[in-house]
């Protein structure tokens, strides 16, 4: 239970846990599902919005709770959405319906268009009401680049940062990002718990990187994790 354990979540005790940010969202989803089930546990995987289906997992957009239980007991883990004609999922039975059918739930609850860093619009992120925790995932890529190429939404990402055209990203940034009630704690409701995942630290900078960034959101009492995936990983396609 690696990244369950980096993160200091439980899966008795967080069992339906959404992921947003940018950086790795989906090789994290992935690598969750895969420890839960290696440590015996049930899981589906779904989004509140959008993601691409898993080459290797069972998909089903079944709604009816029992029939997806039915589905989860006969496979251990299975992906549930809706296939859409862009060929991504979307979101099938409700999150809560899920939720009675596996022991964790892991859902993608935000979009990044394969960027390191993001703000959330308006209408972001999807935080299904029974979250148990909210993971904010960014990748420590970014930083050295400047915000219109390593963030989407760059303009939201200048307005919190209060930073010009062309700003190059800094460690304090990713953790400024993170922490901001319109950033990564957007929409993490009361009683949810609240995690970082500092990724991409494969590199002796982007692990100093990570390091200072999370001593900043420790200053401001906010767990989080350093992790990279290699290569293999990414996506999570290797593990199923």
């Amino acid at each position: 239970m690696d990244i369950w354990e980096k993160l200091r979540l439980e899966p008795e005790r967080h069992r339906v846990v959404a992921l947003v940010g940018a950086g790795g969202k989906t090789s994290t989803l992935f690598a969750l599902a895969r420890e839960a089930r290696a440590a015996g546990l049930t899981a589906i995987v779904t989004t509140t919005t959008h993601i691409r289906p898993h080459p290797r997992l069972p998909l089903t957009g079944e709604t009816d709770g029992e029939k997806l239980r039915a589905l989860v007991d006969a496979h251990g883990v299975v992906l549930c959405g809706r296939r859409e004609p862009t060929g991504k999922l979307t979101l099938a039975a409700a999150v809560e319906t899920c939720r009675r059918a596996a022991d964790v739930v892991l859902v993608e609850a935000d979009g990044a268009k394969m960027l390191p860093l993001k703000a959330p619009a308006g209408h972001e992120p999807a935080i299904p009401p029974c979250a148990d925790a909210v993971v904010a995932v960014a990748g420590l890529d970014g930083v050295g680049q400047a915000v219109e190429a390593a963030c989407h939404r760059p303009e939201r990402v200048r307005a919190l940062l209060g930073a010009g055209e062309g700003h190059l990203l800094t460690p304090a940034d990713v953790a400024a990002l993170l922490a901001h009630p319109q950033g990564g704690r957007k929409g993490v409701a009361e009683g949810m718990a609240f995690r970082c995942l500092l990724n991409k630290a494969d590199t002796p900078a982007r692990l100093q990187y990570a390091r200072e960034a999370a001593a900043l959101l420790a200053a401001r009492g906010i767990e989080s994790a350093i992790h990279s995936y290699t290569e293999e990983e990414r996506g999570g396609l290797c593990w199923f």
